[in-house]
């Protein structure tokens, strides 16, 4: 069976923060992506598993940051072996509800539309497709993919953070909080996916 793997990588990334915050005992141990794409395939009987990453990174990007990715491209047996799609962040202006303080952030442009367009585009060219998001705005070509055309999902994400939305056409959620002795960074150096700390839109 072959998968398709799209990966919003600020979603594991902020909902991993969440998860080692509540869990001392991997506090700082980021998603080392090369052993979740491995208990993927054992845990959903995928023999092979195309992951796209997508995520926004600033201009110019931080040498951590395309160490990483470069390190997410890197065929196997050295890396995990998935695309990478990087966005530019865009300024944003807000106010502050306390104090009426306006300020600028930096926030994810592109990445969900990048998500949806190349899931479209290939998902014909497999039997499932693996999700690693959270977001409800996903529903409409989900609910595409697996109704009309008879595709079946599979969700990877953390428990409490994937919309009801998406779960209805899940046929099976692989908890990352439930397996994460498995898939965590256990390396004495900066989590591989640190470099991602961007701001959501």
């Amino acid at each position: 069976m072959r998968g398709l793997w799209l990966i919003d990588g600020s979603y594991i990334y902020k909902a991993g923060k969440s998860f080692q915050h509540e869990n001392a005992a991997y506090a700082n141990k980021g998603v080392d992506y090369k052993r979740l794409k491995k208990c993927i395939c054992n845990e959903l009987d995928i023999d092979r598993l195309d992951g796209w990453y997508f995520n926004s990174t600033p201009d110019p990007a931080t040498d951590a940051q395309n160490a990483f990715h470069r390190w997410l491209k890197t065929t196997e047996p050295a890396g995990p072996g998935i695309r990478v799609k990087l966005y530019d962040l865009k300024q944003k202006s807000v106010r502050c509800r306390e104090c009426g303080q306006n300020f600028s952030v930096r926030v994810q442009k592109g990445v969900d539309v990048g998500i949806a367009t190349t899931a479209l585009r290939l998902f014909e060219r497999y039997d499932v497709i693996v999700l690693s998001a959270g977001d409800g705005d996903f529903e409409d070509f989900i609910r595409y993919i697996v109704e009309d055309k008879d595709k079946e999902l599979f969700i990877v994400g953390f428990d409490g953070s994937i919309s009801p939305d998406l779960q209805q056409f899940s046929s099976a959620n692989y908890l990352l909080n439930e397996h994460y002795a498995e898939i965590c960074d256990n390396r004495d150096l900066e989590p591989f996916d640190k470099a991602d700390d961007v701001i959501e839109d």
